[in-house]
């Protein structure tokens, strides 16, 4: 079992240096398939500066060439990937259970994307529509693949997941409008829709009560030890994303948690 998990440990951090690169080159509309370079200095990382975690240890955070400053971004990002990977395999995957191997795969996908998404309205104050795009384009396959013959729609995991991203998007929709865009942006309407959907009806509440309150932790955290005021803006997608994958963790793994919350 260890050897599993420790095997999805180590395909998070590759993906997670690869979300790294994804997270600047999206924003630059550069290509994916070139070299990784300092964005410092432009030179080509070599190959053996460019291992996962170690390199970044291994060169005390500073580029070869240049000597600037590493971004704590990379090593952050990968370690989150993995230890999250480590999760989803020790958890949901079995290899002797063949509908936990396209769970498990479906759920990577989403945590990939999720970790680029709030890194991305971190940095940037944006959310990248085309991984919204991504994300509710394999969370339509999955669910449709999981939907039997028989089945009422409506009681389905794709019905309940419909139902539960129209209700969070439209209450987004209802907080974009009414505030014009002061308390949060369309994207956040948008992700509301994946993230309600991947958890569902009637979990979208759960979803939102942990997002907000996390939320407003963190900003009256902001208040106190940063000084910034009420008007400050925050970015709200990490929160979403941290609501949204704790939902789904917590129903795997503590599901008289949920059911407690839902009475």
């Amino acid at each position: 079992m260890f050897s599993l998990t420790f095997s999805f440990f180590i395909l998070g951090l590759i993906i997670g240096s690869f979300l790294n690169v994804l997270v600047y080159r999206l924003k630059d509309v550069e290509t994916l398939l070139g070299r990784s370079f300092c964005r410092s200095c432009r030179h080509q990382i070599r190959w053996y500066d460019n291992i996962p975690l170690l390199s970044f240890v291994l060169l005390k955070g500073e580029c070869r060439d240049c000597k600037s400053g590493i971004s704590w971004q990379y090593p952050f990002l990968e370690i989150l990937t993995a230890g999250l990977f480590a999760f989803a395999g020790a958890y949901f995957f079995s290899p002797r259970d063949v509908s936990s191997w396209l769970e498990t795969a479906w759920l990577l996908g989403i945590i990939a994307c999720f970790v680029v998404i709030a890194a991305y309205d971190l940095r940037y104050m944006e959310i990248p529509i085309i991984l919204l795009f991504v994300s509710l384009g394999l969370t339509l396959l999955f669910f449709t693949l999981q939907f039997h013959s028989g089945q009422a729609l409506w009681s389905s995991r794709i019905g309940l997941g419909l139902f539960g991203g129209a209700a969070v998007s439209l209450f987004f929709f209802a907080l974009v409008f009414m505030s014009k865009e002061t308390w949060m942006g369309w994207g956040d309407v948008w992700l509301g829709f994946v993230c309600g959907m991947i958890v569902g009806l009637p979990l979208a509440l759960f979803m939102l009560t942990l997002s907000f309150t996390l939320g407003a932790f963190v900003g009256v955290a902001g208040i106190f030890l940063k000084g910034k005021s009420l008007k400050s803006q925050v970015p709200f997608a990490p929160f979403l994303v941290v609501g949204t994958l704790s939902t789904v963790f917590l129903q795997h793994i503590f599901p008289e948690f949920i059911r407690f919350f839902l009475l």
